[in-house]
């Protein structure tokens, strides 16, 4: 069985997940509504935005931080963005688990202080 049959294997298998079950019926209940699905989308632009900004080496402001932890607390008041905030974590947890599962044991790169595979260059 070749790699890429293995992944599409993994795929389908992904996709008849509980995780990705309970994810994919909670998205299509927040896209169906337009108040709830424009809430979410403004949580998560501010959310990206000041992720952008500390990311850029800027630091929040307390108004900004008081802001987005005001934001927090009516979004999670929403059952329906709570859950899919919570399915979201959750499909994204089992991705990461399957990434680490599949790239934990292959030895790629060039790794350096560890003295694998060093060749000795002269200067």
């Amino acid at each position: 069985m070749s790699v890429y049959d293995i992944a599409n294997r993994l795929a389908r298998a992904v996709k008849k997940s509980q995780q990705y079950t309970d994810y994919k019926k909670i998205r299509e209940k927040i896209m169906a509504n337009e108040k709830t699905l424009g809430m979410l989308k403004d949580y998560q632009q501010e959310q990206i935005k000041l992720q952008s900004k500390q990311l850029s080496g800027q630091e929040l402001s307390e108004e900004e931080r008081e802001r987005f932890e005001k934001l927090k607390e009516i979004i999670e008041l929403n059952s329906d963005i709570k859950k899919y905030l919570e399915s979201e974590y959750q499909i994204s947890v089992l991705l990461n688990d399957i990434q680490n599962i599949i790239f934990s044991d292959l030895d790629i790169g060039i790794h350096g202080g560890d003295g694998d595979n060093k060749e000795k260059h002269p200067e």
